[in-house]
Protein backbone atom coordinates (compact mmCIF):
# COMPACT_ATOMS: atom_id res chain seq x y z
CA UNK A 1 0.00 0.00 0.00
CA UNK A 2 1.42 3.12 -0.55
CA UNK A 3 1.55 6.12 1.65
CA UNK A 4 2.60 9.83 2.40
CA UNK A 5 5.20 11.22 3.82
CA UNK A 6 4.98 14.34 5.45
CA UNK A 7 8.25 16.50 3.82
CA UNK A 8 11.02 15.61 4.77
CA UNK A 9 13.19 18.84 4.46
CA UNK A 10 12.36 20.02 7.99
CA UNK A 11 13.97 16.72 9.37
CA UNK A 12 17.19 17.03 6.86
CA UNK A 13 17.59 20.70 8.06
CA UNK A 14 18.91 19.88 11.76
CA UNK A 15 21.77 17.00 12.54
CA UNK A 16 21.03 13.07 13.02
CA UNK A 17 18.01 12.18 11.20
CA UNK A 18 17.02 8.66 12.16
CA UNK A 19 14.09 6.15 11.43
CA UNK A 20 12.81 4.70 14.56
CA UNK A 21 10.58 1.34 14.25
CA UNK A 22 8.30 0.16 16.41
CA UNK A 23 7.58 -3.79 16.53
CA UNK A 24 4.19 -5.22 16.47
CA UNK A 25 3.12 -7.98 18.02
CA UNK A 26 6.79 -8.94 19.03
CA UNK A 27 6.18 -7.17 21.93
CA UNK A 28 3.39 -9.62 23.09
CA UNK A 29 5.92 -12.66 22.82
CA UNK A 30 7.75 -12.67 26.19
CA UNK A 31 10.10 -15.53 26.68
CA UNK A 32 10.30 -15.89 22.82
CA UNK A 33 10.76 -12.23 22.05
CA UNK A 34 14.69 -12.36 21.78
CA UNK A 35 13.62 -14.69 19.13
CA UNK A 36 11.25 -12.67 17.35
CA UNK A 37 13.48 -9.37 17.46
CA UNK A 38 16.12 -11.58 15.90
CA UNK A 39 14.07 -12.27 12.78
CA UNK A 40 12.66 -8.74 12.60
CA UNK A 41 16.40 -7.31 12.60
CA UNK A 42 17.59 -9.46 9.99
CA UNK A 43 14.46 -8.83 7.57
CA UNK A 44 15.05 -5.44 7.81
CA UNK A 45 18.51 -5.79 6.60
CA UNK A 46 18.13 -7.79 3.77
CA UNK A 47 15.29 -4.99 2.81
CA UNK A 48 17.60 -2.43 2.97
CA UNK A 49 20.75 -5.05 1.93
CA UNK A 50 21.74 -2.43 -0.74
CA UNK A 51 21.89 0.66 1.43
CA UNK A 52 23.87 -1.51 4.27
CA UNK A 53 27.04 0.54 3.81
CA UNK A 54 25.07 3.55 4.34
CA UNK A 55 22.96 3.27 8.46
CA UNK A 56 23.52 1.49 11.38
CA UNK A 57 20.70 -0.39 12.96
CA UNK A 58 20.14 -1.19 17.03
CA UNK A 59 17.51 -2.52 19.14
CA UNK A 60 15.62 -2.15 22.43
CA UNK A 61 12.95 -0.84 24.30
CA UNK A 62 10.80 -2.59 22.22
CA UNK A 63 11.90 -0.47 19.04
CA UNK A 64 14.94 -0.79 16.28
CA UNK A 65 16.96 3.07 15.40
CA UNK A 66 18.42 3.17 11.90
CA UNK A 67 20.84 6.16 11.90
CA UNK A 68 22.53 7.36 8.70
CA UNK A 69 25.96 7.37 8.01
CA UNK A 70 25.60 9.14 4.87
CA UNK A 71 23.53 12.66 4.05
CA UNK A 72 22.83 11.07 0.68
CA UNK A 73 20.96 8.48 1.36
CA UNK A 74 17.99 8.38 0.19
CA UNK A 75 15.52 8.18 3.81
CA UNK A 76 11.98 7.79 1.89
CA UNK A 77 13.37 5.06 -0.26
CA UNK A 78 14.30 3.06 2.78
CA UNK A 79 11.05 3.97 4.86
CA UNK A 80 9.04 2.82 1.60
CA UNK A 81 10.63 -0.71 2.24
CA UNK A 82 10.48 -0.91 5.91
CA UNK A 83 6.60 -0.27 4.81
CA UNK A 84 6.55 -4.03 3.52
CA UNK A 85 8.15 -5.88 6.26
CA UNK A 86 6.18 -7.89 8.06
CA UNK A 87 6.25 -7.62 12.07
CA UNK A 88 6.71 -3.29 11.91
CA UNK A 89 3.88 -1.72 13.90
CA UNK A 90 4.95 1.55 12.62
CA UNK A 91 7.51 3.67 10.97
CA UNK A 92 9.07 7.19 12.21
CA UNK A 93 11.31 9.37 10.47
CA UNK A 94 12.56 11.89 12.74
CA UNK A 95 15.32 12.90 14.62
CA UNK A 96 17.91 12.33 17.39
CA UNK A 97 18.73 14.49 20.03
CA UNK A 98 20.38 15.43 23.48
CA UNK A 99 17.91 14.84 26.55
CA UNK A 100 17.50 18.33 27.36
CA UNK A 101 14.17 20.15 27.71
CA UNK A 102 15.48 22.62 25.64
CA UNK A 103 16.38 20.76 23.44
CA UNK A 104 13.09 19.28 22.87
CA UNK A 105 11.56 22.87 21.94
CA UNK A 106 13.67 23.71 19.69
CA UNK A 107 13.78 20.64 17.61
CA UNK A 108 10.24 20.43 17.68
CA UNK A 109 10.04 24.00 16.41
CA UNK A 110 12.28 22.95 13.65
CA UNK A 111 10.30 19.96 12.39
CA UNK A 112 7.12 22.36 11.87
CA UNK A 113 8.61 25.05 9.93
CA UNK A 114 6.55 26.07 7.09
CA UNK A 115 3.83 23.95 8.03
CA UNK A 116 0.03 25.19 7.96
CA UNK A 117 -1.82 24.32 11.43
CA UNK A 118 -3.88 25.82 14.26
CA UNK A 119 -3.76 22.82 16.50
CA UNK A 120 -1.06 20.54 18.30
CA UNK A 121 -0.50 18.23 20.50
CA UNK A 122 2.89 16.59 22.20
CA UNK A 123 2.87 12.87 22.75
CA UNK A 124 5.79 11.40 25.15
CA UNK A 125 7.28 8.22 26.55
CA UNK A 126 9.73 7.69 28.43
CA UNK A 127 11.39 4.34 28.45
CA UNK A 128 14.70 6.19 30.02
CA UNK A 129 13.45 7.01 33.72
CA UNK A 130 16.90 9.00 34.68
CA UNK A 131 15.64 12.12 32.82
CA UNK A 132 14.37 14.01 35.88
CA UNK A 133 10.77 15.23 33.93
CA UNK A 134 8.14 13.23 33.63
CA UNK A 135 6.13 12.64 30.03
CA UNK A 136 2.82 14.66 31.12
CA UNK A 137 5.54 17.69 32.61
CA UNK A 138 7.32 17.63 29.05
CA UNK A 139 3.96 17.53 26.87
CA UNK A 140 2.96 20.83 28.83
CA UNK A 141 7.00 22.48 28.11
CA UNK A 142 7.16 21.55 24.56
CA UNK A 143 3.40 21.78 23.94
CA UNK A 144 3.57 25.71 25.70
CA UNK A 145 6.42 26.41 23.62
CA UNK A 146 5.14 25.58 20.41
CA UNK A 147 1.81 27.00 21.27
CA UNK A 148 3.63 30.59 21.73
CA UNK A 149 6.16 30.01 18.75
CA UNK A 150 2.83 29.52 16.06
CA UNK A 151 0.27 30.88 17.83
CA UNK A 152 -1.79 27.59 17.60
CA UNK A 153 -4.24 25.85 20.32
CA UNK A 154 -3.50 22.64 22.00
CA UNK A 155 -5.81 19.76 21.20
CA UNK A 156 -5.42 16.62 23.17
CA UNK A 157 -8.16 14.83 20.78
CA UNK A 158 -8.18 15.54 17.12
CA UNK A 159 -4.91 17.87 16.58
CA UNK A 160 -3.81 18.88 13.04
CA UNK A 161 -0.13 17.84 14.13
CA UNK A 162 1.34 16.08 16.86
CA UNK A 163 5.17 16.10 18.16
CA UNK A 164 6.12 12.88 19.18
CA UNK A 165 8.86 12.48 22.02
CA UNK A 166 10.73 9.39 23.01
CA UNK A 167 13.06 9.54 25.55
CA UNK A 168 15.74 6.07 25.31
CA UNK A 169 19.21 5.35 26.41
CA UNK A 170 20.43 8.52 26.97
CA UNK A 171 19.17 10.08 24.23
CA UNK A 172 15.46 11.16 22.76
CA UNK A 173 13.72 10.54 19.17
CA UNK A 174 11.82 13.47 17.98
CA UNK A 175 9.24 13.05 15.03
CA UNK A 176 5.88 14.43 13.61
CA UNK A 177 4.31 11.28 12.06
CA UNK A 178 3.85 7.64 12.16
CA UNK A 179 3.39 5.77 9.21
CA UNK A 180 1.37 2.62 9.86
CA UNK A 181 4.03 -0.47 8.92
CA UNK A 182 2.55 -3.87 7.91
CA UNK A 183 2.16 -5.53 11.15
CA UNK A 184 1.85 -9.11 11.61
CA UNK A 185 4.87 -11.21 12.69
CA UNK A 186 8.56 -11.08 10.88
CA UNK A 187 8.25 -13.69 8.05
CA UNK A 188 10.28 -16.62 8.99
CA UNK A 189 9.40 -16.66 12.50
CA UNK A 190 6.83 -19.28 12.10
CA UNK A 191 8.01 -21.96 9.70
CA UNK A 192 7.20 -22.51 6.31
CA UNK A 193 4.26 -23.91 4.52
CA UNK A 194 3.61 -24.72 1.05
CA UNK A 195 0.60 -22.91 -1.08
CA UNK A 196 -1.23 -23.84 -3.68
CA UNK A 197 -0.91 -21.12 -6.42
CA UNK A 198 -3.18 -20.39 -9.17
CA UNK A 199 -3.67 -16.55 -11.02
CA UNK A 200 -6.84 -15.87 -9.34
CA UNK A 201 -7.67 -13.35 -6.65
CA UNK A 202 -7.60 -15.60 -3.72
CA UNK A 203 -5.03 -18.03 -3.19
CA UNK A 204 -2.01 -15.06 -3.90
CA UNK A 205 -4.46 -13.13 -0.44
CA UNK A 206 -4.53 -16.30 1.03
CA UNK A 207 -0.66 -16.64 0.52
CA UNK A 208 0.17 -12.87 1.40
CA UNK A 209 -1.61 -14.20 4.65
CA UNK A 210 0.04 -16.30 5.59
CA UNK A 211 3.33 -14.30 5.43
CA UNK A 212 1.78 -11.85 7.32
CA UNK A 213 1.56 -14.72 9.96
CA UNK A 214 5.12 -15.22 9.67
CA UNK A 215 5.35 -18.20 7.27
CA UNK A 216 8.34 -18.75 5.05
CA UNK A 217 5.73 -19.46 1.72
CA UNK A 218 7.06 -22.22 -1.34
CA UNK A 219 4.67 -21.31 -3.76
CA UNK A 220 3.38 -24.34 -6.12
CA UNK A 221 1.59 -23.93 -9.74
CA UNK A 222 -0.38 -26.61 -11.33
CA UNK A 223 -1.14 -26.11 -14.84
CA UNK A 224 -2.59 -27.97 -17.96
CA UNK A 225 -0.31 -27.00 -20.82
CA UNK A 226 -1.01 -27.70 -23.77
CA UNK A 227 -4.64 -27.97 -23.31
CA UNK A 228 -4.58 -24.92 -21.86
CA UNK A 229 -2.32 -21.54 -22.48
CA UNK A 230 0.39 -20.40 -21.25
CA UNK A 231 -1.03 -17.06 -20.00
CA UNK A 232 -2.20 -18.35 -16.13
CA UNK A 233 2.01 -19.86 -15.74
CA UNK A 234 3.15 -16.07 -17.15
CA UNK A 235 0.30 -14.34 -14.27
CA UNK A 236 1.57 -16.78 -11.48
CA UNK A 237 5.10 -15.62 -12.28
CA UNK A 238 4.08 -12.01 -11.92
CA UNK A 239 1.76 -13.08 -8.40
CA UNK A 240 5.49 -14.31 -7.36
CA UNK A 241 7.10 -11.27 -7.82
CA UNK A 242 4.69 -9.14 -6.31
CA UNK A 243 4.49 -11.35 -3.00
CA UNK A 244 8.36 -11.59 -3.00
CA UNK A 245 8.54 -8.25 -2.07
CA UNK A 246 7.28 -9.26 1.07
CA UNK A 247 9.71 -12.29 1.68
CA UNK A 248 12.31 -11.27 -0.16
CA UNK A 249 12.90 -14.49 -1.98
CA UNK A 250 10.42 -16.69 -3.52
CA UNK A 251 11.04 -20.45 -4.96
CA UNK A 252 7.65 -21.68 -7.59
CA UNK A 253 7.17 -25.39 -7.94
CA UNK A 254 5.89 -25.64 -11.56
CA UNK A 255 3.64 -28.70 -12.28
CA UNK A 256 2.14 -30.07 -15.27
CA UNK A 257 -0.89 -31.78 -14.37
CA UNK A 258 -2.57 -32.06 -17.84
CA UNK A 259 -1.59 -36.13 -18.08
CA UNK A 260 -2.74 -37.40 -14.29
CA UNK A 261 -5.91 -34.85 -15.48
CA UNK A 262 -6.92 -37.40 -18.50
CA UNK A 263 -6.44 -40.49 -15.71
CA UNK A 264 -8.72 -38.96 -13.55
CA UNK A 265 -11.01 -37.80 -16.67
CA UNK A 266 -10.75 -41.67 -18.08
CA UNK A 267 -11.15 -43.74 -14.75
CA UNK A 268 -13.69 -41.69 -12.32
CA UNK A 269 -17.57 -40.27 -12.46
CA UNK A 270 -17.72 -36.94 -14.05
CA UNK A 271 -19.07 -35.55 -11.35
CA UNK A 272 -16.22 -36.13 -8.90
CA UNK A 273 -13.83 -35.08 -11.54
CA UNK A 274 -12.57 -31.76 -9.61
CA UNK A 275 -12.75 -33.05 -6.56
CA UNK A 276 -10.23 -35.56 -7.95
CA UNK A 277 -8.48 -32.84 -9.02
CA UNK A 278 -7.98 -30.87 -5.96
CA UNK A 279 -7.05 -34.31 -4.16
CA UNK A 280 -4.07 -35.09 -6.58
CA UNK A 281 -3.40 -31.45 -6.03
CA UNK A 282 -3.19 -31.83 -2.52
CA UNK A 283 -1.20 -35.25 -2.64
CA UNK A 284 1.49 -33.40 -4.62
CA UNK A 285 1.63 -30.58 -2.54
CA UNK A 286 1.94 -32.46 0.41
CA UNK A 287 4.77 -34.62 -1.16
CA UNK A 288 6.60 -31.39 -2.00
CA UNK A 289 6.19 -30.12 1.36
CA UNK A 290 7.54 -32.95 3.30
CA UNK A 291 10.63 -32.72 0.86
CA UNK A 292 10.76 -29.22 1.72
CA UNK A 293 10.55 -29.48 5.14
CA UNK A 294 6.96 -27.38 5.52
CA UNK A 295 4.57 -27.61 8.39
CA UNK A 296 1.70 -27.33 6.24
CA UNK A 297 -0.19 -26.27 3.04
CA UNK A 298 -2.22 -23.18 2.29
CA UNK A 299 -5.10 -22.80 0.06
CA UNK A 300 -7.00 -19.55 -1.10
CA UNK A 301 -10.50 -21.44 -0.57
CA UNK A 302 -13.11 -20.02 0.63
CA UNK A 303 -16.69 -21.59 2.13
CA UNK A 304 -19.14 -22.01 -0.46
CA UNK A 305 -17.79 -19.70 -3.06
CA UNK A 306 -17.26 -22.35 -5.17
CA UNK A 307 -19.08 -26.64 -6.08
CA UNK A 308 -15.50 -27.70 -4.85
CA UNK A 309 -16.02 -25.33 -1.66
CA UNK A 310 -18.66 -26.66 0.19
CA UNK A 311 -17.59 -27.82 3.98
CA UNK A 312 -18.64 -31.26 2.95
CA UNK A 313 -16.55 -30.94 -0.39
CA UNK A 314 -13.28 -29.84 1.78
CA UNK A 315 -14.01 -31.90 4.43
CA UNK A 316 -13.13 -34.72 1.62
CA UNK A 317 -10.71 -33.26 -0.35
CA UNK A 318 -8.78 -32.97 2.63
CA UNK A 319 -9.25 -36.31 3.63
CA UNK A 320 -6.16 -36.89 1.35
CA UNK A 321 -3.39 -35.48 2.86
CA UNK A 322 -2.02 -35.75 6.31
CA UNK A 323 -0.84 -32.05 7.19
CA UNK A 324 -2.68 -29.46 7.85
CA UNK A 325 -4.43 -27.33 4.88
CA UNK A 326 -4.39 -24.18 6.03
CA UNK A 327 -7.58 -21.78 4.67
CA UNK A 328 -7.29 -18.10 5.71
CA UNK A 329 -9.68 -16.87 3.30
CA UNK A 330 -12.50 -19.08 4.76
CA UNK A 331 -14.84 -16.23 6.58
CA UNK A 332 -14.10 -13.90 3.91
CA UNK A 333 -16.20 -12.88 0.59
CA UNK A 334 -15.42 -11.40 -2.76
CA UNK A 335 -15.32 -8.40 -1.98
CA UNK A 336 -12.92 -8.74 0.71
CA UNK A 337 -10.56 -10.99 -0.96
CA UNK A 338 -10.69 -8.37 -4.15
CA UNK A 339 -9.81 -5.67 -1.36
CA UNK A 340 -6.91 -7.11 -0.25
CA UNK A 341 -5.62 -7.92 -3.41
CA UNK A 342 -5.91 -4.32 -4.46
CA UNK A 343 -3.57 -3.60 -1.27
CA UNK A 344 -0.89 -6.02 -1.97
CA UNK A 345 -0.35 -5.29 -5.29
CA UNK A 346 -2.08 -8.51 -6.96
CA UNK A 347 -5.48 -7.61 -8.41
CA UNK A 348 -4.26 -5.89 -12.02
CA UNK A 349 -2.67 -9.53 -12.48
CA UNK A 350 -5.43 -11.62 -11.16
CA UNK A 351 -8.32 -9.44 -12.72
CA UNK A 352 -6.68 -10.61 -16.75
CA UNK A 353 -8.52 -13.53 -17.62
CA UNK A 354 -6.91 -16.67 -18.13
CA UNK A 355 -7.50 -20.73 -17.78
CA UNK A 356 -7.84 -22.12 -14.63
CA UNK A 357 -5.89 -26.19 -14.21
CA UNK A 358 -9.38 -27.20 -13.09
CA UNK A 359 -11.53 -25.64 -15.52
CA UNK A 360 -10.02 -28.21 -17.70
CA UNK A 361 -12.82 -30.93 -18.57
CA UNK A 362 -14.73 -29.57 -16.14
CA UNK A 363 -18.14 -31.07 -15.40
CA UNK A 364 -21.11 -29.61 -16.31
CA UNK A 365 -22.57 -30.43 -12.97
CA UNK A 366 -20.14 -30.88 -10.31
CA UNK A 367 -20.67 -32.65 -7.00
CA UNK A 368 -21.92 -30.25 -3.92
CA UNK A 369 -21.96 -33.10 -1.34
CA UNK A 370 -20.02 -35.67 -1.92
CA UNK A 371 -19.31 -38.64 0.18
CA UNK A 372 -15.88 -40.10 1.55
CA UNK A 373 -17.53 -43.44 0.74
CA UNK A 374 -18.11 -42.74 -3.25
CA UNK A 375 -14.45 -41.12 -3.51
CA UNK A 376 -12.89 -43.76 -2.28
CA UNK A 377 -14.67 -46.61 -4.45
CA UNK A 378 -14.13 -44.66 -7.38
CA UNK A 379 -10.25 -43.53 -6.54
CA UNK A 380 -9.88 -47.31 -5.63
CA UNK A 381 -9.76 -47.74 -9.90
CA UNK A 382 -6.31 -45.11 -9.86
CA UNK A 383 -3.35 -45.48 -9.07
CA UNK A 384 -2.61 -43.04 -6.55
CA UNK A 385 1.66 -43.29 -5.95
CA UNK A 386 2.12 -43.46 -9.47
CA UNK A 387 -0.38 -40.16 -10.67
CA UNK A 388 1.40 -38.50 -7.45
CA UNK A 389 4.77 -39.70 -8.85
CA UNK A 390 3.73 -38.34 -12.53
CA UNK A 391 3.30 -35.03 -10.63
CA UNK A 392 6.23 -35.22 -9.47
CA UNK A 393 8.93 -36.11 -12.34
CA UNK A 394 8.57 -32.83 -14.49
CA UNK A 395 8.32 -30.49 -11.57
CA UNK A 396 10.40 -27.55 -12.46
CA UNK A 397 11.48 -24.78 -9.87
CA UNK A 398 12.12 -21.21 -10.31
CA UNK A 399 13.40 -18.84 -7.70
CA UNK A 400 12.76 -15.08 -7.63
CA UNK A 401 14.62 -12.54 -5.26
CA UNK A 402 13.55 -8.87 -4.58
CA UNK A 403 16.45 -6.14 -6.46
CA UNK A 404 18.38 -5.78 -3.62
CA UNK A 405 19.84 -9.12 -3.21
CA UNK A 406 21.23 -8.70 -6.62
CA UNK A 407 20.68 -12.17 -8.00
CA UNK A 408 19.08 -13.34 -10.87
CA UNK A 409 16.19 -15.40 -10.86
CA UNK A 410 16.77 -18.83 -11.14
CA UNK A 411 15.05 -21.68 -13.35
CA UNK A 412 15.91 -25.68 -12.42
CA UNK A 413 14.07 -28.70 -13.60
CA UNK A 414 13.60 -30.90 -10.53
CA UNK A 415 12.95 -34.29 -9.94
CA UNK A 416 12.69 -36.33 -6.53
CA UNK A 417 16.10 -35.94 -5.28
CA UNK A 418 15.88 -31.84 -6.16
CA UNK A 419 19.04 -32.68 -8.41
CA UNK A 420 19.11 -29.67 -11.10
CA UNK A 421 20.17 -28.01 -14.03
CA UNK A 422 20.09 -24.56 -13.75
CA UNK A 423 19.66 -21.96 -16.00
CA UNK A 424 18.81 -18.04 -16.05
CA UNK A 425 15.46 -17.20 -15.67
CA UNK A 426 14.10 -13.47 -16.74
Amino acid sequence: MLFAFPSLKNYLVVMNPVIVVHHHEITLKRGNRGYFEKMLMNNIRTALKDFSSQFTIRGGYGRFVIEFDSPDTNIEELAQRLKLVFGIANICVGVKVEQRIETFCSIAGQLLNDTSFQTIRVHTTRPDKRFPMNSVAVNVKVGEYLCNRFSVRANLTSPDETIFIEIVEGVAYIYRSKIQGAGGLPVGASGKVVSLLSAGFDSPVASWRMLKRGCNVLFVHFHSMPYTGIQALEQVRDLVTVLTKYQFHSKLFIVPFADVQNEIVLNTPQHLRVIFYRRFMIRVAEALAKERKAEALVTGEAVGQVASQTLRNIRVIDEAATMPILRPLSGMDKEETMATARIIGSYDISKEPYDDCCSFLAPRNPATWASLEEVHEAESKLDITQLVEMGLSNMTMEEFFVPQLQKKSMKEKLNTTDKAEQVVHA
